[in-house]
């Protein structure tokens, strides 16, 4: 028999044969580095170059050496002050003045009870003493008031004078003054007055500063809290004192 050519049946729309691609030959294999690489699109020409980018700032680190230094400071002068505070008690050994009110002298007293109002005019004789033995004491002024039952009378201003080691100074305060009272006031103060039993409280608040040798500190308020009973509220007349009770506190 002869040869024939041997012919393929082709089905009609199908695409004909063709090889596999080189990729699908050589399946299995791992790309090499070369065949990852993406391709580098070069700038067109005439376009601008691409900008830097910029450097980074180091705010963040220069605000927290700020912090650090500023808060280092402030420790280092709060362990000065102390430790100078510290030395300045062990040598000196401060004590707190001692106040009291050893006269009360009413020159001025009337009370109207149609206007609901009281003027009054009181001399307060105050002792005050300085127990320390290296420690010296500058009055700068300062308030003085006399109250019934919370309910200001009058008021005056302490003297500026200065008090020197374990000394004793007795100021005279004049205080005056014109009050408008309630009703239930004014009936509870006859009543007081009557019976010879009188509440009064004198409060003076006085800058107060503090000289240790040659150094002279920062000024501070010295609080005085006289609690006092009298027997009346009569003008003209020395005020018997039947309780007297003081305290004194300075606010630094």
């Amino acid at each position: 028999m002869g040869d024939y050519n041997r012919i393929h049946p082709v089905t009609v729309g199908s695409p004909p044969p063709t090889s596999a691609p080189p990729e699908q030959a050589s399946r299995g294999k791992k790309p090499s580095h070369e065949q990852l690489q993406l391709p580098v699109t070069a700038p067109a020409p005439g376009a601008p170059a691409p900008l830097p980018p910029p450097p980074r700032r180091k705010r963040h680190s220069r605000c927290c050496r700020c912090v650090c230094c500023t808060l280092l400071a402030v420790v280092l002068l709060v362990v000065a002050l102390a430790a100078t505070a510290g030395i300045l008690y062990v040598v000196f050994r401060p004590k707190i003045p001692n106040f009291r009110v050893d006269r009360l002298t009413v020159t001025r007293f009337d009370v109207n009870t149609t206007t609901m109002t009281v003027t009054d005019a009181f001399d307060v004789d105050v002792t005050a003493t300085n127990p320390n033995k290296r420690i010296g004491i500058y009055y700068d002024g300062g308030e003085v008031t006399a109250s019934f039952n919370g309910t200001q009378l009058c008021r005056g201003d302490f003297p500026t004078l200065y008090q020197g080691h374990r000394t004793t100074v007795q100021p005279r305060i004049t205080l005056t003054g014109e009050t408008r009272l309630d009703s239930a006031v004014v009936a509870q103060l006859a009543q007081q007055r009557q019976a010879g039993f009188v509440p009064l409280t004198v409060r003076a608040r006085v800058p107060i500063r503090i000289k240790f040798g040659a150094i002279k500190l920062w000024k501070m308020t010295g609080k005085a809290d006289c609690n006092l009973v009298v027997d009346n509220l009569q003008a003209g007349t020395q005020l018997r004192i039947r309780s007297n009770s003081c305290s004194f506190k300075l606010k630094i």
